[in-house]
């Protein structure tokens, strides 16, 4: 798991790689971590007047600069730096960059674009490298995973005609809620991953009670199914096959199911529920 190494304050770990306070790679310097990353403004400014009319605010990808100074035994140097350079190949997919500043970790999924390791290390065994990755999405999340499930919304028991009285009316007892709650403790809005499986369901939704907002599927779920809808990634999938062409008319851009600081009530409903249905739904705080 990302993360997974960090016991101290000024760490950082990328892949299996553990840099910072404890290590031989020291952090001496630290740029776009903490910093707000680039924003773009739709502001339009006012024809006959002073300023604009204030727009959206979308914030564009996120630098990370390190610079590291590795610090060890001449002979153990060349290993050294072969752990640094294998830990900052540059790929097509994203990996975690985790880091651990005031008892808090954080992580973020980046690419290394960059990486200066002068020659001159080979013979003291300490040289100053710099190390810079970029963030496709800006947003910082915690280490540790949150998950939430719920069945179908659970009736109460009812009464069976015809009847005999004295009648003795059924209590019920407490069923599924159908209602998820997404608590993001962090700053920023959070994209999470909702997984509905084992059917039959029929017609399908997931509802933010929040602002009435639905995902809603023309489709009946066997109980083999599964859809995965990814908010970051703006996919719906149903047992791995593209899937966004079963969303209905009314329902809300998947991007658009981001989860804001606090908690976020996620409720499943469908037309025709069987109780051994379930709605998942994993997230992790987000900070910018």
């Amino acid at each position: 798991m990302s993360g997974e190494l960090l016991t101290a304050d000024g760490q950082l770990q990328i892949g299996t790689l553990l840099m910072g306070t404890g290590t031989i790679y020291r952090v001496s310097a630290l740029t776009g971590w903490d910093d707000l990353p680039p924003l773009d403004l739709a502001d339009v400014p006012r024809p006959s007047a002073a300023g604009a009319y204030p727009g959206t605010i979308y914030a564009a990808e996120r630098a990370i600069t390190a610079d590291i100074t590795i610090v060890t035994d001449p002979a153990f140097y060349p290993a050294a730096v072969a752990l640094l350079r294998a830990a900052t190949v540059p790929a097509a997919a994203e990996a975690a960059l985790a880091m651990q500043w005031g008892a808090q970790k954080l992580q973020a999924g980046v690419r290394c674009v960059g990486r200066v390791i002068p020659p001159d290390g080979y013979a003291l065994g300490v040289a100053r490298a710099s190390l810079r990755w970029i963030a496709s999405d800006p947003r910082r999340y915690t280490v540790a995973q949150s998950t939430a499930q719920t069945a179908p919304p659970a009736t109460g028991a009812g009464i069976t005609y015809p009847v005999t009285y004295p009648v003795t009316w059924p209590t019920g007892g407490a069923g599924a809620t159908g209602t998820v709650s997404i608590v993001n403790a962090g700053d920023t809005d959070t994209p999470p991953v909702i997984t509905i499986g084992s059917g039959p369901l029929t017609t399908p939704a997931v509802y933010r009670q929040d602002t009435g907002d639905v995902l809603e599927l023309n489709t009946t779920l066997a109980a083999s199914d599964t859809v995965v809808i990814d908010v970051l990634a703006d996919t719906v999938t149903l047992n791995g096959a593209p899937a966004k062409n079963l969303l209905t008319d009314r329902s809300a851009p998947v991007s658009s199911f981001l989860m804001p600081p606090g908690t976020t009530g996620l409720a499943l409903r469908a037309a025709v529920t069987d109780p051994s249905a379930l709605m998942t739904a994993t997230w992790r705080s987000a900070y910018l």
